[in-house]
């Protein structure tokens, strides 16, 4: 998540960090090869557990007493976060073997949830080049990173669940840390490192050959979400992750204010509406019913906030970046007209290029009024339909 505040001074966990530029793939490597040998040597690690089933909300344990890792450090030694926020810091860090320590392992609970032979149950660990270790700040950080781990397990255990969200590896009991994939950054850095420094012409050309592959990624990790039941509640780039490759690959992270669907998790109560960055909220969640309560969220909110964070992308900024004050802005959100407050000509820009008019595709969704809004799986197929003959052109 940003580690700035917002104009709305909200201020959410860190997103996930770039990978390092000079990481330690020996560690990773001889990692794989031991674990690999432990399979050889057991064929009950390849047994599935109960807890790993779909649709368990059991938090997943980070298994340190098989593999680990170590802080990466800055030339005075010491840890240096690459990313900072209201409830936890985020520091990269590489695989390492377990490091012995008999004291720990016979604190180690052996319950009835967590027995012996679960251990043996457990699928190895995958070892990826480098973690991003999610550190609680405070001790009510806890909690926090508590429901936000229920929500990964949760979801990292459909199948395919690495090909939207960012892969999670557990949560270390130690530190109550999250332990997750690094990957390159995030799609506003993206944005800022890949197009904002090229010529307005090569900008262009190039969000052409890149925004109907992104977007359709985006569409379908939305749709997947929802499959599952869950509303992310804090769409924008800040927490969309990217790894630079052919095609350009996304993953939604950052879910520290998600909603699982009441089957699945009834020990959480969802959070409030209304708080997420003020820039990508659906309006409706700003104005309260006569009752004076706030709408509750719907997925149809994530879809508003992907619409705005895709329009962001084109744009380099937010469209209601140019309303300084924060009292007018959040007037502005709440109009629920995005476009009044935007520069549009990157916009009509790539349309020339594209082939097809990006705005009014956006428009389908970025309505106030919400009976006038498509549904996420018809905006899909619309964006499908008309990027066909661009693609081609291209």
């Amino acid at each position: 998540m940003d580690s700035k505040k917002q104009d709305s001074g909200a201020m959410t966990p860190p997103p996930t960090p770039t990978k390092p530029s000079h990481s330690k793939t020996s560690s990773a490597s001889s990692i794989t090869e031991t674990l690999s040998s432990l399979r050889r040597g057991d064929s009950t690690s390849r047994k599935h557990h109960p807890l790993d089933e779909p649709g368990s909300t059991e938090v997943k344990q980070f298994p340190h007493w098989l593999t680990d890792y170590d802080f990466k450090l800055n030339d005075k030694g010491s840890k240096e976060p690459l990313g900072s926020g209201l409830w936890s810091d985020v520091y990269l860090a590489t695989p390492c073997l377990p490091k012995r320590d008999p004291e720990a392992e016979a604190a180690r609970p052996i319950t009835p949830t967590t027995s012996a032979s679960s251990f043996l149950h457990m699928e190895l660990p995958q070892v990826p080049p480098a973690y991003a270790i999610k550190v609680p700040t405070s001790k009510s950080a806890h909690d926090v990173l508590g429901t936000e781990a229920r929500v990964l397990s949760y979801l990292s255990r459909f199948p395919g669940s690495s090909d939207h969200i960012v892969p999670f590896y557990g949560q270390d009991t130690r530190t109550a840390s999250l332990v997750l994939k690094a990957m390159e950054g995030t799609l506003d850095i993206w944005t800022e490192k890949e197009l904002d420094s090229l010529p307005e012409p090569a900008r262009v050309e190039k969000l052409a050959t890149v925004f109907p592959v992104l977007a359709l990624a985006l569409l379908d990790s939305l749709i997947w979400l929802h499959d599952k039941g869950c509303i992310h509640a804090d769409t924008k780039p800040a927490n969309i992750l990217y790894t630079t490759a052919s095609p350009l690959q996304v993953r939604f992270s950052d879910f520290s204010s998600s909603i699982l669907p009441l089957a699945a998790d009834t020990s959480a109560s969802p959070p409030p509406a209304g708080g997420g960055t003020w820039d990508f909220l659906d309006p409706v969640l700003l104005s309260k019913a006569p009752s004076g309560s706030y709408p509750k969220l719907t997925p149809e909110n994530d879809t508003w906030s992907l619409a705005i964070s895709l329009l962001t992308v084109v744009l380099g900024s937010s469209p209601f970046s140019s309303v300084s004050n924060k009292f007018l802005k959040m007037d502005c959100i709440k109009r629920g007209t995005p476009f009044q407050w935007a520069d549009t000509k990157r916009v009509l820009s790539l349309s020339a290029a594209l082939g097809f008019d990006v705005q009014s595709w956006l428009g389908k969704v970025l309505q106030k009024d919400t009976a006038k809004r498509v549904s996420l799986l018809e905006w899909r197929a619309q964006l499908e339909l008309l990027s066909k003959p661009a693609a081609a052109k291209i």
